[in-house]
C-alpha cells in the first residue's frame, strides 16, 4: 500500500488541510472536500501483513476472546480458486484467528482445524452466557462436495476455541452469509439469525439459543418463512442484516438487505413484514447485481436509527434512508425516506478498476471518525490519490434543521473494494480504526490506525447484562451534555448496542460517542425488553466505562 510518510513513519492521509463545510471544491461535476482523516499502516508493525498476504477474505470478526483487554481477529477465507492465484503462497489460505499480544498479532487457535472451504460471514458472541466469547462461522456451500461444509460453532476455553458443531442444529449446510446476533424472544440467551443467499435459495434460518451452546430452528414459528421470488422457488434471502429495536418497542427488530426487507418483532417473538417500498431497489438478484451490506445508526442525531446500504452491482452506490418516525414507535409505524442525493453521495461506480480488478461495494459502516460528534459513513473501499491508496470515507458536514451532507472522495479513482472488516478502537486511543479484509490477494488486507488530529472528546459505552443476555445486545444508550439528563435538546448522542453491521462481520460489543466539545455528559442505558433504565450523571469524557444491570 502505498503511503505518506511523516517522521519516519507511513501513514495514509485523506485530504491536505483543514476545512469547513463551506470549503468544497467542485471536480468534474461531483463535490470533494478536503478532509482531515489521517490513517497509520499498522499492517506491519502489527504482525498482520504477512499473516494475511495472499488471503481471498470474505468475512471478518473482531473481540476479545482471551478476555487480556485488547481485540483480536477471526478472518474467513474462500479456498475454491487456483493455487496460482494466492499471491505470495503455495496454495488457498485457510481460515485463521489472529491473537492479539500485545500489539502484536499472532496465529493462535492451537487444535483449531482450518477450514479449507468458502467461509462467509463470522461472528464472536458470548452464546453460552459465561462471560466470554465463542465464534459462530457461516460457509456459503455450493453444489459440489469440496465446497459443501456445515456452518461452524466453537465454544471459548479459557480463550480457547473447541469446536462443538458435531450434531448442533445452527451447524447445517447453508449458502450462508452474514449472521444476526439478537435475543429475539427476550430469554437472556443470545439466538442466530443466519442468512442464506439467492443462489443457494434464500433459505434463511433463525437458530434458537436452548442453552449450553445447543440450538433449534424456529424459523417457521418465529414468521420467516417468507418467500421473496415465488416463481424461481425462492425463500427469504439476504446478504446483510442489522438487527436494532427501530420502532422503540423494546424488542429486536429486522433489516436484510438484498431484498431490503424491514421485519419488525411483535414482543412475543415473531416476526411481521412491513411495508418497505421506502428501501425498494431496482436490481435484480443476478450475478453481481444485488444490494449488499446495511448499517444502522443515528446520522442526524434526533434520537433515532437511520440506514445505509450499499451495492454490490455494476454502477453500484450508496443509499441513505433517514428515519422520519420522530420515535413514534409501534403504534404509530414506521417511515423512512431514501435521502442519497441530498446527502451528496449519489455516486455510480464502474464495473472495473484501472487494473482491471471488479469494482464492487459490499462492506458499509458508520463511526465517528473525528469524534466532532457527527457520524461518519465508511464504504469498505479505496481510491487512488497521488499514487497513494487511501480509504473512503465520507465526513458528516452536518447541516440545518437536522439534514445531513456527506464528503465525497473521488470515486472515480477507486482502485479495491473489500467484502469485509470490522471498524473498531483497535489500539484503544479513542479513535475509531479500520480493518480491510480484502478479497484479491494482489490487494494487501490492512489495519489502518486512526490519526487523526482531533480535539473532541470522546466515550465508549459497553453494557454488561444480568437478566439480559451479558454482552448487553439490545441496550440503547442515549449521551446528554452534563446536567441535562433527559434533555433531547441536549442528546451528544444515541444508539444501540448490536455486533452485526455492514457484511459478513462481527463487531466489539460497544458503542462509541463523538462528543465534540462536551468534557463531560449523562448517560442513559435503556435496558431492552422493558427492563429499566441507568442513568449515569457527571461522567468524565475520554473514557471507556461499563454500565452494569444490578
Amino acid at each position: 500500500m502505498a503511503l505518506a510518510v511523516r517522521d519516519g513513519r507511513a501513514f495514509v492521509v485523506l485530504g491536505i488541510a483543514a476545512w469547513t463545510a463551506a470549503a468544497l471544491l467542485a471536480l468534474d461535476g461531483e463535490t470533494l472536500a478536503q478532509e482531515p482523516f489521517v490513517f497509520e499502516d499498522a499492517s506491519a508493525r502489527w504482525g498482520l501483513a504477512r499473516l494475511l498476504q495472499g488471503v481471498m477474505a470474505h468475512a471478518m470478526a473482531c473481540g476479545d476472546i482471551d478476555r487480556d483487554g485488547d481485540l483480536d481477529i477471526y478472518v474467513g477465507t474462500y479456498c475454491d480458486r487456483p493455487a496460482r492465484e494466492y499471491l505470495g503462497r503455495s496454495g488457498p489460505v485457510p481460515n485463521m484467528l489472529l491473537v492479539n499480544e500485545g500489539n502484536r498479532f499472532a496465529l493462535g487457535g492451537k487444535g483449531l482445524e482450518p477450514i479449507g472451504k468458502r467461509t462467509s460471514g463470522a461472528v464472536f458472541a458470548d452464546l453460552d452466557d459465561d462471560g466470554d466469547l465463542d465464534l459462530y462461522v457461516s460457509n456459503n456451500s455450493n453444489r459440489t462436495k469440496e465446497y459443501s461444509g456445515i456452518n461452524r460453532l466453537y465454544e471459548n476455553v479459557r480463550g480457547r476455541l473447541r469446536d462443538v458443531s458435531q450434531g448442533n442444529a445452527a451447524c447445517v449446510v447453508i449458502g450462508g452469509r452474514s449472521v444476526g446476533v439478537l435475543d429475539y424472544d427476550g430469554d437472556g440467551l443470545l439466538d442466530l439469525l443466519v442468512l442464506e443467499d439467492y443462489w443457494r435459495g434464500g433459505h434463511t434460518r433463525l437458530f434458537r439459543n436452548r442453552g449450553g451452546l445447543k440450538f433449534e430452528g424456529v424459523t417457521e414459528a418465529a414468521g420467516l418463512r417468507i418467500e421473496t421470488d415465488p416463481k424461481r422457488g425462492v425463500g427469504l434471502r439476504g446478504l446483510g442484516i442489522v438487527t436494532p429495536d427501530l420502532n422503540a418497542d423494546g424488542w429486536p427488530d429486522l433489516f436484510i438487505s438484498e431484498p431490503n426487507l424491514m421485519l419488525l418483532n411483535d414482543g412475543r417473538g415473531r416476526f411481521r413484514q412491513i411495508d418497505s417500498k421506502a428501501f425498494a431497489s431496482s436490481l435484480e438478484p443476478r450475478h453481481g447485481q444485488y444490494v449488499a451490506g446495511v448499517a444502522c445508526r443515528d446520522l442526524d442525531g434526533d434520537g433515532d436509527l437511520d440506514l445505509v446500504t450499499v451495492d454490490h452491482t455494476d454502477g453500484s452506490g450508496v443509499h441513505v434512508y433517514m428515519n422520519l418516525s420522530r420515535g413514534a414507535g409501534r403504534r404509530h409505524g414506521l417511515r423512512f425516506a431514501e435521502v442519497t442525493e441530498s446527502a451528496g453521495l449519489n455516486y455510480k461506480l464502474a464495473a472495473k478498476t484501472a487494473a482491471g480488478l471488479y469494482l464492487r461495494h459490499d462492506h458499509v459502516e458508520i463511526a465517528d471518525f473525528d469524534n466532532d460528534g457527527r457520524q461518519d459513513i465508511f464504504v469498505a473501499a479505496t481510491y487512488q490519490d497521488g499514487g497513494r491508496r487511501r480509504p473512503f470515507v465520507c465526513r458528516n458536514l452536518g447541516g440545518h434543521d437536522r439534514s445531513i451532507r456527506f464528503s465525497r472522495p473521488p470515486y472515480k479513482n477507486m482502485d479495491a473494494h473489500y467484502p469485509a472488516g470490522a471498524i473498531a478502537d483497535y489500539d484503544r486511543d479513542g479513535r475509531v480504526d479500520l480493518f480491510l479484509a480484502s478479497w484479491f490477494p494482489s490487494i494487501p488486507s490492512a489495519l489502518l490506525l486512526n490519526r487523526t488530529p482531533t480535539k473532541g472528546h470522546w466515550l465508549q459505552v459497553v453494557v454488561e447484562g444480568k437478566t439480559i443476555n451479558r454482552m448487553g445486545i439490545g441496550a440503547k444508550i442515549r449521551v446528554y451534555r452534563a446536567g441535562h439528563l433527559g434533555d433531547g435538546s441536549a442528546l451528544l448522542g444515541h444508539d444501540e448496542i448490536g455486533i452485526t453491521q455492514g457484511f459478513c462481520t462481527g463487531h466489539e460489543a460497544v458503542c462509541h460517542f463523538g462528543l465534540g466539545n462536551a468534557a463531560k455528559c449523562d448517560v442513559e442505558v435503556v435496558l431492552p425488553f422493558g427492563k429499566g433504565r441507568i442513568a449515569r450523571k457527571g461522567i468524565d469524557a475520554d473514557q471507556r466505562i461499563v454500565v452494569k444491570e444490578q
